[in-house]
């Protein structure tokens, strides 16, 4: 999500950069840089057509972004994501055929790359999802390139730190992809955007990612767990590379909320109700 948040909007209705919302809007209609395009104009499974739109936007964004305060800046940027969400899942639809083949024999093989080169000229990319799945996506950078120089602080570094976790799959057949290690700099990356920012307007979206990996830290997926009872006893206990990984946590990382965490975790693990107490204590920073 890998974890993900996605924001889910109706398919075909995009929202106008402006503080205008159609709510009578109808589904063969959609809303471009203050323009009502009839859906007819569009061809429905013509990639190429919202490829080029979504270039078009690209350069519309960069070129409105200069006359604009931060906090204008900002709000553009939630509404561009939104925007470009409703364009990719077009994309991702007309081309599904070939992206739930993705992996077959060679006779796709000069579709895929036909595919991946043209998606790299609008600074789009195949995104591994894990177990065999795939979605075309925006480059890692691609919003922090654009909204970097325009945006508040806050926006600016958050947009930097998801720009870095998007370059891994986080997460594939119910396991981590990334390492404990990685894992433990992440909740640290938005430790110190929170302490930053206190008062940012992301921070109730970023402490729920925040919490989720202080959840996964501590007790894994269920095919990488950090935990595992002796197969003669009831007896239960820490990976080594876990327990290696939650020293260097609590040494490197002293201060932080979440080395509290780790400590009482490592002095009751072997308790009863360990998920509910773990909930208890996020709520509780």
């Amino acid at each position: 999500m890998k974890k993900k948040i996605f924001i889910a909007i109706l398919p075909f209705l995009l929202f106008s950069c402006n503080d205008k919302k159609d709510n009578s809007l109808k589904q063969e209609e959609i809303i471009v840089n203050d323009t009502l395009v009839q859906k007819d104009t569009l061809v429905e499974n013509n990639s190429s057509e919202f490829l080029d739109l979504f270039s078009k936007r690209k350069q519309e964004i960069i070129l409105k972004l200069e006359k604009l305060t931060n906090e204008e800046a900002d709000k553009l940027y939630e509404e561009y994501f939104e925007e470009n969400q409703s364009i990719l899942n077009k994309i991702n639809e007309n081309e599904s055929n070939l992206l739930e083949n993705f992996y077959s024999e060679d006779e796709n093989a000069i579709k895929v790359k036909n595919l991946i080169d043209k998606l790299d000229e609008h600074d789009l990319r195949i995104e591994e999802l894990g177990e065999g799945y795939v979605e075309i996506s925006p480059k890692p950078d691609f919003y922090y390139k654009i909204f970097k120089n325009q945006v508040s602080d806050d926006y600016k570094s958050y947009l930097y730190i998801i720009s870095e976790e998007n370059k891994e799959l986080y997460s594939a057949d119910a396991g981590l992809a990334i390492s404990f290690k990685d894992l433990g700099d992440r909740i640290i990356a938005w430790e110190n955007f929170m302490s930053q920012f206190p008062n940012s307007t992301l921070l109730q979206s970023v402490k729920e990612v925040y919490k989720s990996y202080q959840w996964d830290y501590l007790l894994g997926l269920d095919n990488t767990p950090t935990t595992e009872k002796y197969s003669d006893k009831e007896d239960i206990y820490i990976y080594e590379e876990n327990l290696n990984e939650f020293n260097r946590f609590l040494k490197e990382y002293p201060n932080s909320p979440t080395s509290q965490l780790v400590k009482w975790y490592l002095e009751n693990f072997k308790g009863e109700n360990i998920v509910d107490k773990i909930r208890a204590m996020q709520e509780q920073n």
